[in-house]
């Protein structure tokens, strides 16, 4: 097997890791799943300096004198990597580190008994047909779930599994802060507290998280922008095609509701106004991650910006005269002069209205995904509560389809209804012309 077989020890250990430190992470503790992150890397990028030496000094077509470069390189590499590994075994829990650092050992045990029971003939006549294999599928679950439970230390584990679901991963003045917050999922600040529970810089934390995840996601989408771009070719390559796809299909759609002289002038703003909300809108079921949008603070100033933005346009477009005469309801007869009393407080009023409506829709439905997939996370896990394990059942993956749906669906209305009001607010003499110039025949 050789490389090949190292290769397939790598995959796996990555996404069993990955996913057994989520685990743990968000319901045992943050510091937890960090450190068996932590040691599973360090073993891997181990494994991987070893092979690196073991192919130089066996490789075909070696001279003498780059196998001397790469041993000394992969020795200097390995220094610095113990080195990493003393900080580790001093900074974070050990049990979890060494958990990790034993996991691509554990992968490769089971892949060799595995390789050897594959290869008998009783494995075969076992495991024909899907019904079968299913069954023991369930009982090896079973006998790890009796394996877990058994374990010295689930109980405590289980019992400080609510509050990780919740948000508040260390003890303290941390966790103090933490239960004044709205119920979540750890963040990548969550992680930090927990980390340095006593630094002078965590009240900045705590008060800007929110406008740190959207500032995190604006350098994002800038730096995906600038990839696609930096480079544009005839023939474009994945992301640039991918990018250029998402333009032409906002182009079109802006275009086809404000018209070919209109649109696009406020394609670059409403489209980047929908890519912004919609990658905020999604960010939150990244693990660790914060939707910025669940935040009412996020929602109102987006939706301010709309409108300013539509009353700066209505100036441009209308002039002040213009822009007073649209709110006076256009009047162009006597009893057009006689309802503008009338018309334009309820002008006013409307126009103050939109923000709030804006926010207040994409602030509800987002915030009311999040608490959903978090309450259905705890209830998964009250339901295992019997067996002291660290985790449950996950009953809250049939609703992160419709978190992605709704994700989307708030960003595009947000879109629609900030075009709307462009719309409205441009000179509707330009429409009527266009209707004469294209008669129906």
């Amino acid at each position: 097997m050789g490389l090949e077989f190292l290769a397939r020890v790598r995959a796996t250990t990555l996404w069993l890791g990955g996913l057994a430190a989520l685990m743990i992470a968000t319901y045992v503790a943050p510091m937890a799943g960090v450190a068996l992150t932590a040691g599973a890397a360090w073993s891997l990028a181990n494994l991987a300096l070893i092979e690196r030496l073991v192919v130089a000094l066996t490789g075909p077509s070696r001279t003498l004198r780059r196998t001397r470069l790469v041993a000394l390189a992969v020795i200097a590499a390995m220094l610095a990597l113990f080195a990493a590994g003393w900080a580790l075994l001093t900074r974070l829990p050990v049990p979890w580190l060494m958990a990790g650092f034993v996991t691509p050992f554990v992968v490769m045990l089971f892949k060799a008994i595995a390789a050897l029971l594959i290869a008998t003939g009783w494995w075969t006549r076992l495991t024909r047909g899907p019904w079968r294999a299913a069954l023991i599928a369930l009982a090896i679950a079973a006998l790890a779930w009796a394996a877990v439970s058994a374990l010295p230390g689930s109980g405590r584990a289980h019992a400080s599994s609510p509050r990780s679901v919740a948000g508040a991963a260390s003890a303290g003045e941390s966790g103090a802060r933490q239960e004044q917050k709205p119920a979540g999922f750890p963040t990548v600040i969550t992680l930090i507290e927990a980390a340095a529970p006593h630094a002078s810089w965590l009240p900045f934390l705590e008060r800007y998280e929110v406008l740190l995840f959207s500032m995190f996601v604006a350098a994002l989408l800038c730096l995906v922008a600038w990839l696609a771009s930096r480079n544009a070719q005839m023939l474009p390559g994945p992301l640039q095609n991918g990018v250029e796809l998402v333009v032409e299909s906002l182009s079109d759609f802006v275009t086809d509701i404000l018209g070919p002289k209109y649109g696009p002038r406020y394609v670059p703003f409403l489209g980047t106004l929908f890519i912004y909300i919609l990658t905020m809108n999604l960010f939150g079921l990244i693990p660790f991650m914060h939707s910025p949008t669940s935040s009412l603070n996020v929602t109102v100033a987006l939706a301010l910006i709309v409108f300013v933005y539509v009353q700066y346009t209505g100036f441009r477009e209308l002039g002040v005269i213009g822009w007073f005469d649209h709110m006076l309801g256009n009047p162009r007869n006597f009893i057009g002069w006689l309802l503008t009393p009338l018309m334009l407080p309820i002008h006013l009023m409307g126009e103050l209205a939109k923000p709030i409506s804006l926010s207040c829709r994409l602030f509800g439905n987002i915030f009311g995904e999040d608490m959903l997939l978090v309450a259905f996370a705890s209830l998964g896990v009250s339901i295992l509560s019997f067996t002291h394990l660290p985790f449950g059942v996950p009953l809250q993956w049939p609703f992160y389809a419709l978190a992605l749906l709704g994700s989307g669906l708030q960003a595009l209305v947000f879109m629609v209804l900030s075009t709307i009001y462009l719309l409205l607010m441009l000179p509707h003499e330009e429409h009527g012309h266009e209707e004469q110039a294209h008669p129906a025949h």
